[in-house]
């Protein structure tokens, strides 16, 4: 009779264990999760002569700057991204630099595209994905733009703002404007 009882409370506090630590899979985790995110970069290489970020190089840092509830929308059109309350002071209070901050931009965990936040009174110019952190000043959005001050001739960035995953991740909860 002990051991049948022995058994039982073993099985009983397995079965405890188990089904208490399940994870919720709508919030987004420390390693990225549902949804879509902005991390500042840790550390990450860049291409020969450029600003190109090699996202095979990406280490983020280990919070997001801006997390899935920061974003209300985006309008793919216009590749603008509207920002709550909160995320607006976020982007306010980063770090700025002439020569930018990177960035990741997750979808559901996985980087999508990386880039700057570049803000519009640098005078150096940059070959990569952009976004001027100090129109939070004038709005409640940014737009993620091709290069600093704009593309040049001959200049090529992949351009990765209205990739697949990252639209998916925001149609699923009703966040994007088409």
């Amino acid at each position: 009779m002990n051991k049948r009882l022995l058994t039982l409370c073993c099985c009983l506090v397995l079965f405890t264990l188990f089904t208490s630590c399940s994870k919720d899979a709508t919030t987004p985790n420390r390693q990225g999760g549902p949804g879509v995110e902005f991390y500042l970069l840790e550390s990450f290489a860049t291409a020969d002569k450029s600003y190109q970020i090699l996202e095979s190089s990406v280490v983020t840092k280990e919070t997001p700057l801006l997390t899935f509830a920061d974003l209300i929308n985006y309008n793919a059109s216009t590749h603008t991204f509207k920002l709550s309350a909160s995320g607006i002071e976020k982007v306010q209070k980063m770090p700025k630099s002439v020569y930018g901050v990177a960035f990741a931009l997750k979808a559901d965990g996985t980087v999508i595209y990386t880039g700057y936040f570049w803000p519009s009174y640098s005078s150096a110019s940059c070959d990569w994905i952009t976004i001027d952190p100090l129109m939070m000043t004038t709005g409640d959005s940014f737009s993620v733009n091709l290069g600093y001050p704009g593309l040049f001739a001959g200049m090529v960035i992949p351009d990765k703002r209205n990739d697949e995953r990252l639209l998916e991740a925001l149609r699923q909860h009703n966040k994007l404007i088409p």
